[in-house]
Formats: structure tokens, sequence, C-alpha cells
């Protein structure tokens, strides 16, 4: 499976003072579907530390473009690609629909994180097992980065 689709509710205590989602909430939301991602093809947060020596998926980068408002109520309908696999990194496209309509496009790069053996509590970029990428394949190679 390259992509994963993750449905969430908008609730009242999403929502700005307009009634709106509030933005923020988007990035916990595509951080929750990334995670649904591994998990739906057998790579739960468990398995990825025990199986594959992973500290987790770290975000270095998040972005976002907004098309429509998400109110209170609303479900989000999210996709999630993988659209690159690096060495030791990797890039998500999130599409976030409401009613089938394009509401907030987004993307993240992800390294897989390691400890440092010097320090255990230092985290690293370590190499991403092939196991993974071949489990999970790029979508579509990107030529630069997802929205």
């Amino acid at each position: 499976m390259t992509a994963s689709t993750f449905a969430v509710t908008v609730e009242w205590g999403d929502c700005d003072g307009a009634r709106i989602a509030f933005y923020p909430n988007f990035f916990r939301w595509m951080d929750a579907a990334a995670w649904h991602l591994f998990a739906a093809n057998g790579f739960t947060r468990e398995k990825l530390m025990a199986a594959h020596g992973s500290r987790g998926l770290a975000l270095v980068d998040a972005r976002a473009s907004f098309r429509r408002p998400a109110r209170a109520g609303d479900v989000l309908e999210i996709e999630t690609t993988i659209t690159h696999w690096g060495a030791k990194s990797f890039e998500l496209r999130h599409t976030i629909r409401v009613g089938g309509e394009v509401a907030v496009e987004g993307g993240e790069t992800r390294i897989w994180a390691t400890s440092d053996p010097a320090n255990p509590e230092v985290l690293r970029a370590g190499v991403i097992p092939e196991a993974i990428k071949k489990a999970l394949p790029a979508a579509a190679e990107s030529t630069g980065r997802a929205p």
C-alpha cells in the first residue's frame, strides 16, 4: 500500500475564535496520518523500534497550503503518500479533503531516527532499512518538495 487514508472529525476544541479549525491542528493530524500509514503496513511504532532499530520518524520540515476552512463537525479525509525515499530521510505528501474538496495540501520531511552509539540520549539520522522502503514504495519520485 503506497498511500493510506486517515479520517478525523474536527471537534469544537480544535477551532479558533472564528469557528474554523486552528491551523496548528492540521500539523498534528498530518503527524497522526504519517504514523497511520506506517501502522497500516504493519510497521507500528513498537515494531519499528524493536525490529528495525528506529527511535522514531523525526520530523525535520513541515509545510502546508490552506485552500479552504474546516469547521467543527467536518470529517477530514487525510490521504498520505510517501513521495521520495532517500538514504536517511523521506518525503510525505498529505492531501486533506472536506466533503471531497481539497482543504489543505501538506508535506513533511522526516528522518529515520536512531540513537548515537556514543550517547544513547542523542538522536541522529540513520540509514532507512530496505525492508521498509520495499514495503512502502514511493508513489512518485519528487523533483522537489511536496507543498
